[in-house]
């Protein structure tokens, strides 16, 4: 829909709204002879209440008349952009130089002249700062080039950029005047479809930067105009602004997935990327993937949640310290549990079972990393090292063991990379670390209700305010036989013998 806009905003550049049923085709510019008068453009006149008529511009000069008629009659877009130029090098004070610059803007856009039209776009808008074209153009296509950016930094000034012209053409869409012969109906159409424009970059910048409510505010306002309501580049921003948020907004956040998902049916590589994206966050809140083709229908019939909408929510998962015991009814025998289920039982908080592993694991040798499940290092002095050693904990850029070297090391590894070889200390100490809250269950908050209930009147035999994970303490580190590699090309991960659900990790 939008770049449907951008063209129709273009042609109404080229073409003007201003009609003279007696000599005037519908949509032409109807420019006065000398002497006469013309009706201002859309955005020319500042200061004028939204829907007002525009004031009349007269051109008095015969010969500046004659030019800027030859000029704007030419139908080639490259033969016209030049006699556009040349009329304003001739007339760089023309009573119609805002006229002019639209009509030059839209030339260089039929002739595929981006950068042309760009910079004609930016010369407009030193003539009429609320130009309403211009701000719609350059935020149009700066959010464009932002989208096809593979350098994040890049990409979101480009974004910043976007949503600066998006916010002026806000203010300037609230009082744009309304074209002489455009009906009420198609005016408001009009007003409504640049403030597509706008609130669609508005939001795509505030996601960039984490500012989920005004994105969701924005990108709402964008799919809320019906001609908008199928656009892919609007609703699947929507959904992530809602899913990604703090507390997440699941029920809103889904819908709009799921419609993401059916818009995005003509780009099968897009479609599964989004349906991955969407099925993550469902069987978060839902607890599995039943009942989504059910949502996908509901979404593909209605543009925005109908009335009722829900989605049975999962219950809540085990605390850690509950499922320390779940671990070790499937693992009786200590010494045959998996390295991971060792550190998670002794962050758990559970004090028995912590206290059964850590019976076992006191004193004893430990290796934290190998060639197949190598560590990955967080911090590092020639003294110690602090690694993440679990699946989770490497994903999460979280050490888990510090390791306190026999021998300062001659070379010390950098943070981020990966070990290699046998590493090896000895089990001395163990701290459970705090968890950190979540909400888990969506706008309700009744995972986080829990979570910090468990955290204040934690059962009997769990310790308060733990869960979050392990810092296990070895000494006596050695690394026998290997050497220091910054990248695996696959490293196998330390994993655990039970299917954990640490949603509150």
């Amino acid at each position: 829909m939008k770049k449907l806009l951008m063209t129709s905003l273009l042609a109404l550049a080229a073409c003007g709204f201003a009609q003279d049923t007696q000599s005037t085709q519908p949509g032409q510019t109807q420019t006065a002879q000398p002497g006469q008068t013309q009706t201002a453009q859309p955005g020319q006149a500042t200061g004028q209440q939204a829907g007002a008529q525009p004031q009349q511009k007269t051109i008095k000069d015969p010969a500046e008349y004659n030019a800027y008629m030859s000029a704007i009659s030419n139908n080639d877009p490259n033969a016209k952009a030049q006699s556009l130029e040349a009329f304003l090098q001739q007339y760089p004070n023309t009573v119609v130089k805002e006229e002019t610059l639209e009509q030059l803007m839209a030339a260089y856009q039929a002739g595929n002249n981006a950068a042309k039209m760009t910079d004609a776009a930016n010369r407009l808008l030193q003539v009429n700062p609320n130009n309403i074209r211009a701000l719609a153009l350059l935020t149009f296509f700066t959010r464009a080039q932002a989208a096809q950016q593979t350098n994040p930094q890049q990409a979101a000034q480009l974004y910043g950029q976007a949503a600066q012209f998006a916010q002026r053409g806000l203010q300037a869409a609230e009082s744009m005047p309304r074209p002489a012969g455009v009906s009420d109906a198609d005016y408001k159409k009009l007003q409504d479809g640049v403030k597509v424009i706008f609130n669609g970059a508005i939001g795509m910048d505030a996601l960039q930067r984490k500012d989920y409510p005004t994105a969701q505010k924005a990108l709402t306002a964008a799919v809320s105009v019906p001609e908008n309501a199928n656009n892919l580049q609007d609703v699947y921003p929507l959904a992530t602004a809602y899913l990604q948020a703090n507390p997440p907004d699941y029920l809103n956040g889904l819908f709009y997935a799921a419609r993401a998902v059916d818009l995005a049916q003509g780009n099968p590589a897009a479609q599964q990327q989004i349906e991955k994206f969407a099925l993550y966050y469902y069987k978060k809140y839902h607890g599995g993937t039943d009942g989504w083709d059910q949502v996908k229908q509901q979404a593909q019939n209605s543009p925005t949640p109908p009335q009722g909408f829900t989605i049975a929510q999962a219950p809540p998962p085990p605390t850690p310290c509950e499922f320390a015991d779940t671990i070790m009814k499937q693992n009786p025998d200590v010494s045959q549990m998996a390295y991971g289920d060792w550190l998670f039982v002794l962050g758990s908080g559970n004090e028995k079972d912590a206290q059964q592993v850590w019976t076992f694991l006191n004193g004893k040798g430990i290796p934290v990393s190998s060639s197949d499940h190598p560590a990955k290092v967080i911090s590092a002095t020639a003294d110690e090292l602090h690694l993440a050693t679990t699946d989770d904990d490497i994903q999460e850029n979280k050490a888990d063991v510090t390791l306190r070297l026999a021998t300062p090391l001659a070379k010390v590894p950098a943070p981020g990379s990966m070990l290699q070889g046998k590493w090896v200390g000895k089990a001395a100490s163990y701290t459970p670390l705090p968890q950190q809250t979540a909400n888990q269950s969506g706008a309700a908050g009744g995972g986080q209700q829990q979570t910090a209930t468990n955290q204040q009147n934690p059962p009997a035999g769990c310790l308060p305010n733990t869960g979050g994970g392990v810092m296990l303490t070895l000494t006596d580190g050695a690394l026998q036989g290997a050497t220091v590699k910054k990248k695996p090309a696959a490293p196998a991960r330390h994993g655990t013998t039970a299917k954990k659900k640490t949603t509150h990790r």
